[in-house]
């Protein structure tokens, strides 16, 4: 049932919106001293190509255009530069998550909301709606036009979003899309309300792509302004969310890319008796 994924959204984001929009991302503190002298922290214009490429720096972001070559202000990686599976595990455990809880608020509100036969999933166990659904479907459902070419694109442009995000390349992120929207709702969650639907099992993944990767170069374009749409980072912070709502999360809770580790040679105490220091090894992992 389509009520259960506006739900679903609603409850995401009335939960965790003040968390987004409260903490800032990480921003790194850069000297411009210590940039080489031919690049500055102002852009550097030779030429008028319209080729544009990125070269993500450990430091900063290197933009190309033709001949001319600027050092952006913050150094956001994006998209990841290699396939980040812990990051697609955590937002692949939050949707479960927010999932359930939103099933058992929707299961306390009244038949009349939901259409849901509670009697006979009291009686036969709750799984046997869902059989019955599976059984029966797909179908060609007449659910509104809005539901069908705009909420569902939306939804599988989100799943699109969630791999694309996590360094995964086009492919991949529509295999996930396609997965998500079939096994995880269509013949999952939403089973227990309606019977799949055969025209949700196409647009979903297929439009929903497409909408997502719009999204991904938008996204790009909000991080290369400093999170900032119209100058707001209120409305850039928005904007993100809205389209990629769980890595949002994620950023905005310090998530990082990869465990960082630092081995190097330190003075660890001082020999009073031999007035020197005593040298050791020092390892530093940070999460």
């Amino acid at each position: 049932m389509n009520l259960i994924k506006t739900f679903l959204y609603a409850f995401i984001i009335l939960l965790s919106g003040n968390t987004v929009f409260a903490q800032q991302a990480e921003q790194p503190i850069t000297d411009q001293n210590q940039l080489p002298l031919s690049f500055t922290q102002n852009t550097i214009s030779y030429s008028d190509s319209q080729k544009e490429i990125i070269e993500n720096t450990n430091n900063y972001n290197i933009l190309t255009i033709g001949d001319s070559t600027q050092v952006l202000q913050n150094s956001i990686v994006y998209p990841p530069v290699k396939r980040d599976y812990a990051r697609l595990g955590y937002d692949t455990a939050m949707y479960v998550g927010a999932t359930v809880i939103a099933f058992g608020v929707l299961y306390a509100m009244p038949e009349s909301v939901t259409n849901w036969d509670k009697e006979a999933m009291k009686e036969n166990g709750i799984a046997y709606k869902w059989k019955e659904n599976v059984k029966a479907g797909p179908v060609w459902d007449e659910d509104d036009w809005v539901l069908n070419w705009i909420t569902h694109p939306y939804s599988g442009g989100v799943y699109y979003m969630t791999a694309r995000s996590s360094g995964f390349n086009i492919f991949e992120s529509f295999l996930y899309s396609t997965l998500m929207s079939t096994f995880f709702w269509e013949y999952g969650i939403e089973a227990f309300a309606e019977i799949p639907s055969k025209q949700d099992l196409i647009i979903t993944p297929v439009l929903g792509s497409v909408v997502g990767e719009g999204f991904f170069y938008a996204k790009k374009s909000i991080l290369r302004h400093d999170r900032k749409v119209l100058n707001s980072k209120f409305l850039g912070y928005t904007s993100l969310f809205l389209m990629d709502p769980f890595n949002t999360l994620l950023d905005s809770f310090g998530y990082k890319e990869k465990t960082k580790t630092q081995l190097s040679l330190a003075p660890i105490d001082f020999d009073k008796g031999a007035n020197k220091a005593i040298w050791g090894l020092n390892f530093n992992m940070q999460f």
